[in-house]
């Protein structure tokens, strides 16, 4: 019966580390599509500051434009303003020419404003370009490591499966099935151990002529509380009262 013990051990070993290489593996399409979406991100933004640029300027030409129309409007004004016959064309006049000037003044700072945009999306396109180069690099040298890591763990999958095999041959089928059934309702985890006096799975008092009985190895227990099998400490404190 001892032997059965100690390939028990190792069958549940096994099945620890293979969930977690299971795990792994099953966590690397999210860590790949993150690092994926990092790069998408950043080519976005770059592309919507590449989009604001040229209606920026478009914006700025067109001012230029209101602009020069203004000062053309300006310009005649002080021309009539001289030809004025009566003083009511004469205020007319002036009136006017305040108007395009406060109009030209407004002109000239929406100019100023968009040519600072303008000279800020430059610089921040320019630096964009520069970060999203990075990124892709630097993305395409970790999806290289996920790629390694990936076969690693498959590697390290299979290596596992072929020894679970050999150490399930080792054991009786019956006791093969009850293990199996106990694993797969307790979440991977059929094995405990007495650490400490209680079951190592639930974490419940075991007593003492209990864990006496377990240590001797004489046949299978389970755990009173969980329904896991039990097994003794790997360092049992009672091994002189067996």
């Amino acid at each position: 019966m001892e032997e059965h013990f100690i390939n028990l051990r190792a069958l549940q070993e096994i099945d620890t580390e293979l969930k977690n290489l299971q795990e792994r593996l099953a966590d690397l399409p999210r860590r790949v599509e993150e690092l994926k979406k990092a790069v998408t991100n950043a080519q976005v933004e770059l592309e919507v500051k590449k989009k604001a640029l040229p209606e920026q300027r478009k914006r700025y030409k067109l001012a230029e434009v209101e602009l020069h129309a203004t000062e053309e409007k300006i310009a005649t004004y002080s021309v009539q303003l001289y030809s004025a016959k009566t003083n009511e064309q004469y205020k007319a006049f002036i009136k006017e020419i305040e108007t395009q000037k406060k109009l030209k003044d407004e002109i000239e700072e929406k100019m100023i404003a968009l040519m600072e945009e303008i000279d800020k999306l430059e610089k921040e396109i320019k630096e964009l370009e520069k970060s999203v180069a990075e990124i892709e690099k630097e993305t395409q040298s970790k999806l290289q490591v996920l790629e390694a890591e990936r076969e690693e763990l498959v590697k390290a999958i299979s290596e596992r499966e072929k020894r679970r095999e050999d150490v399930a041959r080792l054991l009786p089928p019956d006791i093969l099935r009850r293990y199996e059934r106990i694993r797969a309702s307790k979440g991977g985890l059929a094995v405990a151990t007495t650490e400490n006096e209680r079951c190592s799975g639930c974490l419940s008092p075991i007593p003492p002529q209990r864990i006496l009985e377990i240590e001797r190895q004489n046949r299978l227990y389970l755990c009173e509380a969980c329904g896991r099998i039990l097994l003794p400490a790997p360092n049992p404190k009672r091994t002189a009262n067996k």
